[in-house]
């Protein structure tokens, strides 16, 4: 649809608009308590912004804004795999899902809150790297919190399995500041150490890179920032993974698209479906992946 089209179509005055930025159709969204500023490249929510807080999403000041790209920053959907393919290591990093045009497929506006629907299916494109039929819908909510809820359905003669992850990215004050908790006492991979552990602490410091996907986990996360004087929680849903992620500054100088010493300033808290936790779909049937991301 041309701009003109989505905002007749789809528009809500005063409350949600679209607009080109760069080479991706971007939402504008304003409500009683909150904006934001959703991609429909990638799907992807760039921005969340409580009335008269600090976003809450971390977006790169280098992140690159082109196709077959992913956006670093904000929260980009890794599907139908998470990490490298495993059959296939030529193939994009975290899916297609962040590097696709996603389509709306409904807006609408309730007790203050903005609600949007974004669709990806199969297309001979996709059907070419992953050879199956799907329907994808993301249902977000922008109010008070911001929910995503990502269900994918089979609509394939055959099962499919698949990983994935919410990526989200928290704007914070500084990494070694802040502390996480709701993983204390819970097993982890770390990929950093390429060892599995427990974590025993209740509390988790960020010192150098962290890579952990911690698994059998349904809890809340909350992130204690006390430079910037508040507390982000972290919900989910359809998840037994959580992936905790900061490249550390040696990574993240090599990094072409995360500006300097901005490692400081992002620490990932994702809802996942990995490592044990991978989902096969039958024919006919669906999962869902949701978070919710708000001030405490």
């Amino acid at each position: 649809m041309l701009l003109r089209e989505l905002n007749n179509t789809y528009g809500i005055d005063s409350q949600l608009s679209f607009s080109e930025e760069k080479h991706m159709v971007v939402i504008n969204i304003n409500t009683e308590y909150s904006s934001a500023k959703i991609s429909l490249y990638g799907g992807q929510v760039l921005s969340f912004i409580p009335n008269g807080k600090r976003d809450l999403l971390f977006l790169s000041e280098k992140a690159f804004y082109q196709n077959e790209k992913a956006i670093r920053g904000g929260i980009p959907i890794c599907w139908p795999w998470f990490g490298a393919n495993s059959n296939n290591k030529n193939l994009p990093s975290h899916g297609f899902a962040r590097l696709s045009n996603w389509i709306v497929t409904q807006t609408s506006l309730l007790n203050g809150e903005v609600h949007i629907q974004l669709q990806l299916k199969n297309s001979k494109t996709t059907e070419a790297i992953w050879p199956y039929k799907f329907e994808t819908l993301l249902d977000l909510t922008i109010g008070e919190s911001l929910k995503l809820n990502l269900t994918t359905f089979n609509k394939d003669d055959k099962a499919f399995t698949i990983s994935s992850a919410l990526h989200s990215y928290l704007n914070i004050s500084d990494c070694e500041k802040i502390s996480l908790e709701g993983l204390g006492n819970t097993g982890y991979r770390d990929d950093v150490l390429k060892i599995t552990n427990l974590q025993k602490e209740s509390l988790l410091s960020i010192q150098g890179e962290v890579d952990r996907q911690y698994f059998n986990t349904s809890k809340t996360c909350i992130i204690n920032d006390p430079d910037y004087e508040r507390q982000i929680k972290i919900d989910k849903e359809g998840s037994q993974t959580t992936v905790i992620w900061n490249p550390g500054e040696d990574l993240s100088t090599k990094m072409t698209d995360l500006g300097n010493q901005e490692y400081k300033n992002m620490l990932c808290v994702e809802a996942a479906n990995n490592m044990n936790d991978v989902i096969t779909i039958q024919s006919g049937n669906s999962h869902s992946l949701g978070t919710q991301i708000s001030l405490v």
